[in-house]
């Protein structure tokens, strides 16, 4: 059962504030480097999550790949799972909902790539699957997750962790992250 939701504005504010006090900053940071790497590498970044998670995953590239565009250079290949719908629901239907992303990682992922797992309890049976596939391709992976960060966390490279059973401080920190790292990675492509 879901925990019960905050009921009153400041209440919600309030407890935004004291996860955000707990937010492991420099796991943030090494993201941001993280993606760099990437870029430089012309790799792949490819998010994933389901339900609030999908659409914070699918923000996030849409953020990677414009608000972190350097005009003069060469745009971060970015990529979310979940904007397929015919895919993923052809795969749900036909093959397993816990595939959905193994699948598609089998169909695009490449060595260098790094993957983004986005889920609110870290235990989503088919981000898990893809987690544990992309180790065993010895891709990197970041967490962003909620609660204790579940199996999801243990499979990371890095983990950010938002220590909350609230939902919705989880989505919206997750969605801060995105924000945080597409502007950290334009800064580094800048050298500002």
């Amino acid at each position: 059962m879901p925990p019960p939701s905050i009921s009153r504005t400041r209440a919600y504010f309030n407890h935004m504030q004291e996860v955000l006090d707990q937010i492991d900053t420099d796991a943030i940071d090494q993201f941001s480097d993280m993606m760099y790497e990437v870029w430089k590498q012309r790799r792949c970044v490819i998010t994933f999550g389901n339900g609030g998670s999908a659409a914070t995953a699918s923000h996030h590239v849409c953020d990677y790949v414009k608000t972190a565009a350097v005009d003069g250079t060469r745009r971060l290949r970015a990529l979310c799972l979940a904007d397929n719908v015919a895919a993923f629901t052809a795969i749900a239907n036909d093959i397993d909902y816990d595939d959905v992303f193994i699948y598609m990682l089998e169909t695009y992922a490449s060595p260098g790539d790094l993957l983004v797992a986005i889920s609110c309890s870290g235990e989503s049976s088919n981000v898990v699957k893809a987690c544990r596939w992309g180790r065993e391709q010895n891709l990197k992976i970041v967490a962003l997750t909620g609660r204790s960060g579940g199996t999801v966390a243990q499979l990371a490279d890095v983990h950010i962790n938002i220590p909350s059973t609230e939902c919705g401080v989880i989505e919206d920190l997750h969605m801060s992250i995105g924000h945080i790292v597409s502007q950290g990675l334009k800064a580094r492509v800048t050298g500002t």
